[in-house]
């Protein structure tokens, strides 16, 4: 049975930068040939056995993982990925399942992915050897590709249960086991678990290059011999001048000819859905140096003793989007009666005309209430605040919109919701502005539920108008009054309660 694990880290995203019209689909490709050199870093995951889940790597999602930086794919900053165990990785807050085997064609809602072989894949290597009865020496070794010091190992005969190895020897063709061979065999099937998933940051910001490194991987099928894949995903750092490349570096990835000769993966990027896509395929060249542009998500690379990458063969993605102009570090919110306080940080400003403030009481209906001047460009944290006054009680949501001086804009949404609640006594504000001409506005504030009354009076006492007159729950409230037909003079405005009266003058000026 394959089965999910997902380490869930407490993450702060504090910002989803989004160009509504970016497309993985305008990236641009090429490859080169190098080196590959493996990494050694932080484990993701080891295989700790050849045939339970999820010991041995067989349908697995990790993470998320936190990046060194932030890293921007498709026009969208992100500051973490996850890991799926069968080639790929993907950004945003939604893992992919742990059945995924075309991370590029799947029409999960993960924000994107980066597949450099997806299919159905094992950390578990395969070969052929021979033992004997009572001895702890394999014989006859067919390929070494996989073998790991450490590492648990099976047959399906001949080898006891929890048998690890201690030790091997390529000239000699041989495996030192931790218990011996209960019967004598030739040309025998073992499974060794040595798959493993590691990640490093190498380099000095801001040029760092961050690698997930999948090592002694082979497609998933009971019996696998001799199959070895080997790559790396490799994530650039990008400024604010320059797209954050894509490398995707192949290593050893050798096919054998049995028990499948041939197999297909999914290689390239995803973007939201799967309609956005940038992939290869060799289908028709059968040679990976001379790959092409898939003409579907589903298109696939094929992958056989013939048809492989050489190793340090390198497929190159780069983005059309540097890193976005304003780097949040922090924001916050804080209330005061009904009063909120807004406060945030930036990290450095490049080309910062100025924030607007929005705020949403029905979601995904946002109107500006204010704005704040950038400070334009700046390597130095940057302190910004803005207060929005005299809210009526119920549930506010924020974002900030940063302007850039060419007009390009972003958002930085408020993680929380706000909640202006009931006020503690009674109280009628004076109105503002005041003196008026002719509209002004009337705060009040309700502890409890009742019929509410708010009338106008001019000099004499005699009523003008009536502005309020009905039940209303406890809370934060104003209305605006609007005197184009009154003369100029001294009036009154008294709101009157079940348990309080309260009366105030205000001067109208035509």
């Amino acid at each position: 049975m394959k089965t999910f694990f997902v380490t869930f880290l407490a993450i702060l995203c504090l910002c989803n930068n989004m160009n509504t019209f970016a497309q993985v689909v305008g990236y641009t490709f090429s490859d080169s040939i190098g080196i590959y050199t493996e990494i050694n870093g932080d484990t993701i995951a080891k295989a700790t056995h050849t045939s339970q889940d999820p010991g041995n790597l067989n349908d697995v999602t990790y993470g998320p993982f936190a990046l060194p930086f932030t890293f921007t794919f498709n026009c969208i900053d992100y500051t973490n990925y996850f890991v799926n165990s069968n080639g790929f990785i993907t950004f945003g807050p939604t893992p992919p399942g742990i059945s995924n085997y075309g991370p590029i064609s799947s029409s999960e809602v993960y924000a994107g992915s980066i597949s450099a072989f997806g299919r159905d894949l094992i950390g578990v290597f395969g070969t052929t050897v021979s033992t004997t009865t009572s001895s702890f020496v394999l014989t006859n070794v067919a390929n070494f590709q996989g073998v790991v010091v450490g590492a648990h190992i099976t047959a399906a005969t001949a080898i006891p249960a929890d048998t690890y190895i201690t030790a091997f020897d390529v000239p000699t063709g041989t495996i030192t086991m931790s218990k011996a061979a209960a019967i004598p065999t030739s040309n025998l099937v073992v499974q060794i678990a040595s798959g493993n998933i590691l990640r490093t940051t190498e380099g000095i910001s801001p040029n760092r290059v961050h690698t997930i490194q999948f090592k002694n991987f082979r497609q998933y099928i009971i019996i696998g011999t001799d199959d070895n894949f080997n790559f790396q995903i490799k994530l650039f750092e990008p400024t604010l001048t320059t797209p954050g490349a894509i490398h995707i570096v192949y290593g050893n990835m050798d096919k054998n000819t049995i028990p499948v000769p041939t197999i297909t993966g999914e290689v390239g990027l995803r973007g939201t859905t799967n309609t956005d896509y940038s992939n290869r395929t060799n289908t028709a060249t059968l040679n990976w140096s001379t790959s092409a542009a898939g003409g579907s998500n589903a298109a696939t690379s094929v992958l056989s003793n013939s048809v492989f990458p050489v190793s340090g063969l390198t497929y190159i993605w780069t983005g059309p989007c540097a890193v976005l102009p304003v780097e949040m570090s922090s924001f916050i919110s804080s209330v005061n009666g009904r009063d909120v306080t807004l406060n945030w940080t930036t990290a450095l400003e490049a080309n910062n005309s100025h924030f607007e403030i929005e705020r949403s009481i029905v979601q995904n209906q946002w109107s500006k209430v204010g704005s704040v001047q950038g400070i334009g460009t700046t390597l130095s944290s940057m302190n910004y605040s803005f207060t929005d006054r005299n809210l009526n009680t119920g549930l506010y949501n924020y974002r900030l919109k940063q302007v850039d001086y060419n007009g390009d804009f972003e958002y930085f949404n408020l993680s929380n919701e706000v909640n202006i609640g009931v006020p503690v006594k009674f109280a009628l504000s004076q109105n503002y502005p005041n003196p008026f001409n002719p509209s002004t506005k009337i705060n009040y504030d309700l502890p409890y539920d009742g019929i509410v009354s708010i009338k106008i009076v001019d000099i004499s006492g005699r009523e003008v108008s009536t502005l309020v007159n009905e039940f209303q729950p406890a809370g934060y409230y104003s209305i605006d009054f609007n005197a184009i037909n009154l003369s100029s003079g001294i009036y009154f405005y008294t709101l009157t309660t079940k348990n309080d009266v309260e009366t105030r003058k205000m001067l109208l000026m035509k």
